[in-house]
């Protein structure tokens, strides 16, 4: 079993994003919208594990890297994160291996378990900022979107593939989450399962809600999508159409079937289920 976060826009926290088994929110929009803060703190009182991301993918055009520690900190003591992602630099190894090191000595007394995400330009670049991120004890791998494809030199799904078998050789392995997706994330997911890839926990992704927002058909069947959804996801001002949103909830249901997940309890699909059991 593979937990999910659905990432969503700000209009679709209730009827999309909590319908992951946990939740994943994000640095900059913690600190910038207290309604977005208050959604996952109510979730985390509720009982519900947050993660929290440090925003590297979305300031990838500006800063090209994470939040820095201080920012982190103070999102996640605002919403009560389980989960927080370490500071990274975008395609360098060496740096983000010293801001990793700086974020978990800027976080020694706090209570969260930390997420640290390798990077690199070449596949030997990233396997070494890996080790060196395990060697500082963090809880956990982020595989990365971005950085993963371009080190293992194949899209996103096949390249994380790749990385993870090489990861589960390791003699002292660290669980692994995998940081969003693409066009095929739903066949990613069976995948590593169907591969016997016990290491990786968790995804989050925002494949559910972006690819109905952009118009973008995803094959049941195959679990990828036509092609690659376009631009980065509207998190702030996106809202779907009434037949949008049905299409997201089927795709919640594609991607926790693939993830050996169930259905949400309160789900159209599972209320059907119930009815013909």
């Amino acid at each position: 079993m593979i937990d999910l976060a659905v990432i969503s826009s700000t209009a679709h926290l209730a009827d999309l994003s909590a319908h992951g088994s946990i939740d994943m929110a994000l640095t900059h929009l913690v600190l910038a919208n207290p309604d977005y803060a208050a959604h996952y703190r109510d979730r985390s009182a509720a009982g519900v594990r947050i993660l929290l991301d440090n925003s590297a993918y979305e300031l990838e055009a500006t800063t090209g890297a994470g939040m820095p520690a201080a920012a982190v900190l103070d999102a996640a003591a605002r919403i009560n994160a389980a989960v927080v992602v370490c500071t990274d630099v975008l395609y360098d190894g060496p740096a983000t291996v010293a801001t990793t090191r700086q974020f978990l000595t800027d976080a020694a007394d706090h209570p969260y378990q930390f997420m640290a995400v390798p990077q690199g330009t070449t596949r030997a670049e990233w396997l070494d900022c890996y080790q060196r991120l395990t060697d500082l004890g963090v809880g956990l791998i982020g595989l990365s979107k971005l950085s993963v494809p371009r080190c293992f030199a194949a899209p996103v799904a096949e390249a994380r593939l790749d990385c993870a078998d090489i990861l589960h050789r390791r003699d002292e392995p660290v669980p692994l989450h995998l940081l969003g997706g693409d066009r095929s994330l739903p066949w990613e997911l069976a995948e590593h399962r169907r591969r016997s890839h016990d290491l990786i926990t968790s995804n989050d992704s925002s494949f559910a809600y972006w690819y109905p927002a952009t118009g973008v058909a995803v094959d049941e069947t195959t679990g990828r999508a036509a092609r690659e959804a376009p631009g980065k996801p509207d998190l702030t001002g996106g809202r779907l159409s009434a037949s949008q949103l049905d299409t997201a909830h089927q795709h919640i249901a594609l991607l926790r079937r693939a993830a050996g997940l169930g259905l949400p309890a309160d789900t159209d699909a599972a209320r059907r289920s119930r009815q013909w059991a």
